[in-house]
């Protein structure tokens, strides 16, 4: 008798679980459940165009709506002389298209080379794909206005959290 009430206390407390995380990635608005994407991370990978350089980097994807997301990222140039990396915190909006691919958006960013630094802001805008895989492909132009105004053309991957 006892092993049947922690039988069914166990599966009470999977169902309780699963239902709070059902629960966390839905919002609902006028009545509707709204889907919300989950957090995400991922490597990126690009080219700086007023440099003349590759870089390296990650950024982490956190949804803040249905259809907008704050990335923090950071760029890191391997083999630049005078340790140049390059910190961003952009906003993120995929407007209501059909497949709601196409994204653009804005930032800050901090720039650091020997020893100096600079703060610019940002305009980008990208393609990204969508639920296809257990990661997200996206391909990104972006300018970075600051001291010297900069063309960049990056890609990566966003694997959920």
């Amino acid at each position: 008798m006892t092993s049947l009430a922690v039988r069914i206390g166990l599966v009470v407390v999977a169902l309780a679980v699963v239902g709070m995380t059902a629960e966390g990635q839905r919002r609902v608005r006028g009545g509707r459940a709204v889907r919300v994407e989950r957090p995400a991370v991922g490597p990126r990978i690009g080219y700086d165009f007023h440099v003349e350089h590759l870089f390296l980097g990650g950024q982490l994807n956190l949804p803040v709506g249905q259809r907008w997301a704050l990335v923090p990222s950071a760029e890191f140039y391997p083999g630049q002389t005078g340790s140049l990396f390059r910190l961003n915190a952009d906003l993120k909006y995929h407007p209501p298209t059909v497949y709601g691919l196409f994204y653009f958006g804005a930032g800050f960013a901090y720039l650091h080379a020997s020893g100096a630094s600079d703060a610019g802001a940002n305009l980008f805008a990208g393609w990204e794909g969508r639920r296809a895989r257990p990661f997200k492909p996206f391909l990104e132009a972006k300018f970075v206005f600051a001291d010297n105004t900069s063309f960049n053309v990056l890609a990566g991957l966003n694997f959920p959290l």
